[in-house]
């Protein structure tokens, strides 16, 4: 049976959309709470110190409004999780050319703490701060 016109589109969207479900990215429960907070400075101050070893996350991170970080990248590697994740900078009085610019960074959970923090800087390439 060929499929024709519109119902090939529609059958091609679900084969993709089922595809992508499959393939989302899992979160340990700690890593959804930082998520889930991490729009407000306040809040995701305080979450990232609750998970964060001492010293481990840098103080930058807390210093501008960001949107909700989107998980991009999952890997394990000798005990630990890594998740690559960006966020867009939205307001930042420390750093005002920061605004618009997406950020990239990898945070690494073990025992349900962060024991590591990566900077990859910003997507575009230039560093603003």
């Amino acid at each position: 049976m060929i499929i024709k016109g519109k119902k090939k589109y529609l059958l091609l969207l679900l084969l993709l959309v089922g595809i992508l479900g499959w393939s989302a990215i899992k979160e340990v429960p700690e890593m959804k709470e930082v998520i889930k907070q991490f729009t407000n400075l306040s809040k995701r101050a305080a979450v990232l110190e609750k998970y964060g070893e001492p010293g481990v996350v840098p103080k930058e991170l807390t210093k501008c409004a960001m949107t909700k970080p989107i998980v991009t990248k999952k890997v394990e590697k000798e005990g630990i999780v890594y998740y690559t994740m960006e966020s867009t900078v939205e307001k930042c009085d420390c750093s005002p050319t920061a605004v618009g610019t997406t950020r990239i960074f990898t945070m690494g959970w073990k025992n349900k703490r962060i024991v590591s923090f990566e900077w990859g800087g910003p997507k575009s390439g230039k560093v603003e701060y």
